[in-house]
């Protein structure tokens, strides 16, 4: 053998996607927030490492699984819904359970409770129109009222 041939890698290894090594330590950081409390998130001097682990580390707060106990923003505490998490299988068990849906925030939401929000919505936007228009006619009326004491009222106080 030569070299060359063992500078290159295996043709079974491939290169993993930077979304999946995210994913992993993910996984890892939410493991050892749980059985420490709090984890130092660059805790590894590599540079590509570092981009992995705040990547990973923003997943777990966007996600509310974890927060930043501190400014820096250099270690990760989780939060209740982590810690149940961590017990049932961590991030990845996350994952599999609750897939994400599109941005719209519509995640795990209930039909009948969509038909309620919604009917109370017309309601309130009714009650709001209700309202307005029963302003603008005592505004008006008070108008009326101004206009009707100025032109047949007395002109001066006594």
């Amino acid at each position: 053998m030569t070299d060359d041939e063992t500078d290159q890698p295996a043709a079974s290894e491939t290169k993993v996607p930077e979304a999946e090594l995210v994913d992993r330590r993910a996984h890892e950081l939410l493991l050892e927030a749980y059985a420490n409390g709090s984890v130092a998130l660059f805790s590894d001097p590599d540079p590509e490492r570092l981009s992995i682990d705040k990547k990973a580390g923003n997943r777990l707060v966007a996600v509310r699984l974890a927060f930043y106990p501190d400014e820096a923003r250099d270690h990760l505490s989780p939060t209740n819904s982590g810690r149940y998490w961590a017990l049932n299988g961590g991030y990845m068990a996350f994952l599999k359970e609750d897939p994400p849906t599109g941005g719209g925030g519509t995640r795990g939401r209930n039909p009948e409770m969509e038909a309620l929000r919604f009917t109370y919505m017309k309601l309130r936007l009714n009650t709001f129109w209700l309202s307005f228009g029963l302003s603008i006619a005592g505004f008006v009326i008070s108008l009326i009222s101004i206009a009707i004491a100025f032109y047949f009222g007395d002109r001066f106080p006594r």
